[in-house]
C-alpha cells in the first residue's frame, strides 16, 4: 500500500527503484516475524503449538541477522544492485 507512495518520494531523493524496492522487501519480511503484528510468528506459534514467550527468545538471532542484512542492503547499495548492472547493462 506505501510503495506507490513512496516511491516518488524515493526517485526524488536520489534512491534506485530496484534499491528502494529491495528494502521494502527486507522491512516487511521484518514485519511479519516481530510482534506485535507478526502474522508469521502467530502462525508458526500455532503450527508448532508453543506459546509466543517461549518462540520470542528463539527468534531474537534471526532478527538480528534481518536487521544486519538491511543495513548492509540500505547503506551499501553497490552490494545489491551490483547483479542488476551486470545483467543490464547501461
Amino acid at each position: 500500500v506505501l510503495a506507490p507512495i513512496l516511491a516518488p518520494v524515493a526517485m526524488h531523493f536520489g534512491i534506485d527503484p530496484v534499491h528502494f524496492g529491495l528494502i521494502m522487501v527486507v522491512n516487511l519480511a521484518l514485519g511479519m516475524i516481530t510482534p506485535p503484528f507478526g502474522v508469521n510468528l502467530f502462525a508458526a506459534c500455532t503450527v508448532a503449538r508453543i506459546s509466543l514467550d517461549r518462540m520470542i527468545k528463539d527468534l531474537v538471532p534471526f532478527v538480528l541477522v534481518v536487521v544486519v542484512c538491511l543495513m548492509v542492503i540500505s547503506y551499501v547499495p553497490a552490494l545489491s544492485l551490483t547483479l542488476r548492472d551486470l545483467v543490464y547493462a547501461r
